[in-house]
């Protein structure tokens, strides 16, 4: 009786909750930020100014597998992120995992390297280079990244070229064709286009393509993914949303969408403070 009360309490006491957390983060003062999060998955080569220090905390949700009765995967992530010089920002994560319907546990550490290659308006796009580095004990993960974007007024637009590497430790996988996996790579292309509403409310747009190349092969499976972004800036904070439903996925398991390789939605939630 009580797990059935707690059932049908919980999504009310949780939508009270969440309603009264977003009234008190708009009534906080605004602040331009200038490594203000306008997009979920696609960074912005804008960093913050020399000693800057931020923490943050991070979210993501993944729905609509081909598993079903199994419910979300989850994937938190703690931020330290230090602005070394106006041009130079690092970062280092602890990474969380709960596997649809298991238990959350740690997973791995990450150290990021952030490098903007010009001051601002010197070079079309203003150019950055990423670097981040991710060893699980099972997998030995490198995420590189070249950081585009333009301003004009109120609008911004992005664009991230990536390819991540992966390298695994443990070889008793396999792949459909009988094949090992010892390694992976993945190419993905993430842009978004935001409009700033007012200095603490922007919107936005973001696309996302990934296709994964099992052993650095052909390419095994693709997704292109769509959706809503908002940036909420709370003074000493600021508050990114974002969803990313799936619109294609390649090969083709349910309709055009690849429902065994992909989710059917990710939704991301990060929650920055200077501190």
């Amino acid at each position: 009786m009580n797990r059935q009360l707690l059932a049908m309490t919980a999504p009310r006491w949780k939508g009270t909750l969440a309603a009264a957390l977003a009234l008190m983060l708009l009534l906080l003062p605004g602040a331009a930020h200038a490594d203000r999060r306008y997009f979920l998955y696609t960074y912005s080569p804008f960093l913050s100014p020399a000693g800057e220090l931020e923490i943050e905390s991070w979210l993501t949700a993944k729905a609509g597998k081909q598993n079903p009765g199994e419910g979300p995967e989850w994937a938190p992530r703690v931020e330290l992120e230090y602005a070394i010089h106006d041009r130079f920002s690092g970062a280092a994560y602890l990474n969380f995992h709960a596997p649809a319907g298991r238990d959350l546990r740690f997973e791995s550490p990450s150290i990021e390297l952030i490098y903007r290659l010009s001051d601002p308006g010197r070079l079309p796009g203003d150019p950055a280079l990423y670097l981040e580095t991710t060893e699980s004990g099972e997998e030995l993960e490198l995420e590189s990244k070249l950081l585009v974007a333009h301003r004009s007024g109120r609008w911004l637009s992005a664009t991230n070229l990536i390819g991540e590497f992966e390298f695994r430790h443990d070889r008793q996988e396999m792949l459909p064709s009988g094949e090992v996996l010892r390694n992976a790579f993945f190419g993905e292309v993430t842009g978004g286009l935001a409009f700033e509403l007012t200095r603490r409310v922007t919107v936005g747009v973001e696309s996302r393509y990934r296709s994964e190349h099992p052993n650095f092969g052909r390419r095994a499976a693709a997704l292109l993914s769509v959706g809503p972004s908002l940036n909420l800036s709370l003074g000493e904070a600021q508050l990114a949303l974002g969803v990313l439903p799936q619109v294609w996925g390649s090969p083709g398991t349910m309709g055009s969408r690849n429902l065994v390789d992909f989710e059917k939605v990710q939704a991301r939630a990060v929650l920055g403070i200077e501190l």
